[in-house]
């Protein structure tokens, strides 16, 4: 366990960091296999459909890690205050209430899988096998709860290390189950989805494992689970505010799913390349905000406001370094890097897969921006001014789909994310600064 309230602050950032950065990497390697191994051996057609359903499974792992990551906060904020009841009562309060919305997301996502393919204009050459994987998938969402849920309550309490272990353990096994159920078993996409779902089972046994010999603080009684009215209010305001802000944005990108699934197979090919890439790309960005969280509710707890502030430029200014190397990789790599996924002999595929990177990756300074900040107001207890950006952001996707896609094509896809990213940058910019002044002020 670390105390991020004491110490060196970009030192402590760093190290703390580094391992989420290698775990999301890893994470990020082992659905990428997935995809190389569709797009390679199972052809186009299986690509599309695993790539047609992309929103609806981000949606799905994004309000569970939004939840936990939520949830934590006060963990975090308990802990940077020594108050270990607290921090008890908190996990007990986690296992609750995330334990009943992941049961409602699977039963909702599985009774209403049909529904969501259809609202998403899936093609029908490719509807069967997009059911197939987003079905397994979603019926795997408890054993992507129990993992996040161990994971953040470590990084809550300052060790951001164990869970980096384990998820490599986990991602070179996934790796050996996707080859075991696809080439050897002939599964096809449902091989990817079920590999992926046994690894994550494996890493959540092993972290729970771990918890119960290393944190025996965290032993749990039945007084534990019972909370006062104002320890629940402030536990979901927490957690579902995460979750509200990681999901609206996911809705929105749901709805941009289904006009680029109007646009035919080749075009979400080319999507879903660009987007795994994408995902890589902004790895650092999501180790930066991850941290900020933590970083900036533990020393809430404990009145450091000095070390919120400085936490905050460092936080940027590693993105901003990073922001640049991304560009020089899309603008002197993006074919290389595209050819990697998507089939190299589709030149329509790849290149409009590469000018999608070329449009979005200058736009990375905008978006460390707002992560970063968006992350600091969660941390600091807002989560009105994260939501409200959040909605914007689903509602600049609606008008995407709506009045840019039929005039500008695929092109108003590329260029819908860049814009609200500024947007949005500037406003919570704005109410960082502001919201910074007003709690100096008030401790």
């Amino acid at each position: 366990m670390r105390d991020l309230t004491k110490g060196s602050i970009i030192k402590l950032m760093l190290v703390f960091s580094l391992p989420i950065l290698l775990g999301n990497l890893f994470q990020q390697a082992y659905n990428l296999v997935d995809v190389i191994i569709v797009g390679k051996h199972l052809g186009e057609r299986s690509l599309s459909a695993v790539g047609s359903t992309t929103a609806v499974v981000s949606l799905m792992f994004n309000i569970i890690n939004g939840l936990c990551t939520g949830f934590a906060i006060p963990v975090a904020r308990h802990f940077g205050s020594n108050d270990m009841n607290k921090v008890r009562r908190s996990v007990a309060g986690m296992i609750t209430y995330s334990a009943l919305i992941a049961i409602l997301l699977m039963a909702l996502c599985i009774i209403f899988v049909d529904p969501l393919l259809t609202a998403l204009n899936t093609p029908i050459e490719i509807f069967d096998e997009a059911k197939r994987y987003l079905t397994i998938v979603a019926a795997g969402l408890a054993v992507t709860l129990l993992y996040n849920l161990e994971a953040n309550i470590l990084r809550a309490l300052g060790d951001s290390v164990i869970p980096l272990i384990i998820l490599v353990i986990s991602s070179l096994l996934n790796v050996g189950l996707d080859f075991l159920f696809i080439f050897g078993f002939g599964m096809g996409v449902e091989g990817a989805a079920f590999a992926t779902v046994l690894a994550q089972f494996i890493s959540a046994v092993v972290c729970l494992i771990y918890m119960i010999k290393k944190c025996p603080f965290l032993k749990l009684t039945k007084g534990d689970f019972i909370l006062s009215g104002n320890e629940i209010k402030n536990l979901l305001s927490s957690g579902l505010g995460m979750a509200l802000m990681y999901s609206i944005v996911d809705i929105g990108s749901i709805v941009l799913q289904n006009g680029i699934n109007g646009l035919g197979t080749e075009i979400i090919s080319a999507h879903t390349a660009a987007r795994k890439i994408f995902s890589f790309t902004i790895m650092p960005f999501s180790a930066i905000s991850a941290t900020l969280v933590t970083f900036v509710s533990q020393n809430l707890g404990a009145g450091r406001i000095d070390r919120i502030k400085k936490s905050i430029k460092y936080g940027l200014l590693v993105g901003y370094i990073w922001s640049t190397i991304a560009v020089l990789a899309a603008y002197l790599f993006g074919e290389q890097l595209v050819m990697l996924i998507a089939p190299a002999d589709n030149r329509v595929i790849i290149d409009t897969a590469v000018n999608y990177l070329k449009i979005n990756i200058p736009f990375y300074y905008a978006l460390t921006t707002l992560l970063s900040l968006r992350c600091t107001l969660q941390g600091l207890g807002n989560s009105v001014v994260p939501i409200g950006a959040s909605l914007v952001e689903m509602v600049w996707k609606i008008v995407t789909v709506v009045a840019v896609i039929p005039i500008c094509g695929y092109l108003g896809v590329c260029i819908s994310e860049p814009i609200i990213w500024v947007a949005s940058g500037i406003l919570v910019s704005i109410i960082a600064v502001t919201t910074i002044k007003r709690l100096k002020k008030s401790i």
